[in-house]
């Protein structure tokens, strides 16, 4: 399991890059990271290589920020469709709910980061069809 961060930012132009400048400044290196956004905020939610002391800076700056753990799944397929279907085959035939997910790549790997509501049950059941579970908090 991974733990992602997810950071609240005013949905005003600019407001990205100043928090990028950030994670540059302070040598984070960002891991994957999508952006959802309703009229006054954005949220991110990331995987960065050193979570804690990204943490404690965006504490620090009076960022909003929590903290969630999340699977990072390999595919099986190259077909990210027919992967995630075999994905939500899974949990949906053990009544686990997908809350949301988001694909990054890493080392020319497609995969998928995924938040539902039974982690390790998740786990367990995926390991059993096959699937490849990233564990390194350094993906």
């Amino acid at each position: 399991m991974f733990r992602q961060l997810s950071v609240w930012l005013p949905n005003k132009p600019g407001m990205l890059k100043k928090f990028l400048d950030i994670l540059i400044e302070n040598n984070i290196e960002l891991r994957a990271i999508t952006v959802a956004e309703n009229e006054e905020y954005g949220i991110l939610l990331l995987l960065v290589d050193k979570p804690d002391e990204c943490m404690k800076i965006l504490d620090e700056l009076d960022y909003p920020v929590s903290e969630t753990m999340v699977l990072a799944v390999k595919l099986k397929s190259d077909n990210n469709a027919i992967g995630l279907q075999e994905i939500s085959k899974i949990m949906g035939e053990n009544n686990i709910n997908i809350d949301y997910l988001y694909n990054t790549l890493v080392r020319d790997e497609s995969l998928i980061i995924l938040k539902v509501d039974n982690n390790e049950r998740a786990i367990e059941l995926l390991k059993e069809d096959g699937f490849i579970l990233e564990e390194r908090e350094e993906i």
